[in-house]
């Protein structure tokens, strides 16, 4: 009782204290006014026992005892408003204390579990490292990004909604083709939801909300470029891997290969991409780069594409190997109709 009128006291004010003390002395009052608190002298029918004591009379039943009766009714009536109304007030302190704690000890957990999981390749300040890249013919490492600014990366993004689902969803399943492993138990990790929450908790709690300036595009090539930002994910010569091939991206996005109008529409759709970012759900992101490539970097990535273009590719952006060069009406395998194959590529056209 003492723990949430204190909380009270440093939340509420005093009023809820007042309340308390005036319903306490009300109930004292009570109880010795009308309550067993007035009865002096001996017990009467001390010692005969409770089953076979008389009872009151009539006489004393239709006065003293409904007086009393009726006086304690009062009594306990006014008691238990004043009661409620204290619990009204100081119980939304309560729970915000308790949240309040539960929050910190999630923080406290979730870094440690963090350094455990986490730090060695996102860095142990959240300052974003390195990881060995999942193609063991291929020395560079693979980039693993800042994690202490990325409430501020997806702010305004229209990819990422809600950025802890966003951290959550990565923890528990991780992305294919990347070094970034899936953690949840139910992907084969070893690490419980409430633990992932845990980090997420204290992933949050670290932001900086600084974003670094964009690559500043001075002497670099557009093949460049892409090989820093793009060919980790998309290939060295953009004919897919975690992300999807681009050798005929623009013809995906309506180029016919001839005219100009289709071309600048084609390169506006591939700028867009590259700016705000790609998400499909069971795949690894595409990030926005808007914050990380200046406007001629961006340009320059999308004229290296626009050299390596090819026609009568694939009409869906699949994942992984060069684009298939069959006829592109012909029946799946698994006895899916042209029809169909139309329908599913124009739903996972990208």
């Amino acid at each position: 009782m003492i723990a949430p009128v204190l909380a009270a006291v440093g939340g509420s004010g005093a009023v809820p204290v007042i309340i308390l003390i005036v319903a306490l002395v009300g109930f004292g009052i009570a109880y010795f006014v009308v309550g067993p608190g007035q009865r002096k002298g001996p017990k009467r029918n001390a010692d005969i026992p409770l089953a076979m004591r008389p009872y009151h009379a009539d006489e004393e039943l239709e006065t003293t005892g409904m007086e009393r009766a009726m006086a304690w009714g009062v009594a306990l009536a006014v008691f238990s408003s004043l009661f409620l109304a204290l619990y009204w007030l100081i119980e939304p302190t309560r729970i915000n204390n308790a949240v309040d704690e539960f929050y910190a000890s999630d923080v406290e957990h979730g870094r440690e579990e963090y350094q455990n999981a986490c730090a060695a390749c996102h860095g142990v300040n959240l300052e974003g490292g390195s990881a060995p890249h999942p193609d063991p013919d291929v020395e560079a490492p693979w980039p693993a990004p800042a994690l202490d600014n990325i409430v501020a990366r997806y702010q305004d993004s229209e990819v990422v909604e809600d950025v802890h689902q966003h951290i959550m969803l990565t923890l528990i399943y991780g992305r294919d083709g990347t070094p970034m492993q899936a953690f949840g138990v139910q992907e084969g990790g070893s690490y419980s939801d409430n633990q992932l929450e845990q980090i997420t908790a204290y992933i949050l709690s670290v932001q900086t909300g600084e974003i670094p300036e964009a690559q500043e595009f001075v002497g670099a090539s557009g093949d460049d470029v892409f090989d820093n930002n793009c060919a980790r994910c998309h290939g060295a010569e953009a004919e897919g891997w975690v992300g999807p091939q681009l050798q005929n991206v623009f013809e995906r996005y309506g180029w016919s290969g001839e005219d100009d109008e289709t071309l600048g529409s084609a390169r506006a759709a591939v700028e867009h991409a590259v700016r705000v970012g790609r998400y499909v759900p069971g795949e690894a992101p595409m990030p926005s780069f808007d914050q990380e490539l200046t406007d001629d970097a961006i340009d320059a990535v999308i004229d290296h594409l626009e050299g390596l273009q090819e026609t009568g590719g694939p009409r869906v952006g699949q994942i992984g190997g060069p684009p298939r060069t069959g006829d592109e009406d012909e029946p799946a395998d698994d006895g899916e109709t042209a029809e169909q194959d139309d329908t599913d590529e124009e739903e996972g056209e990208t």
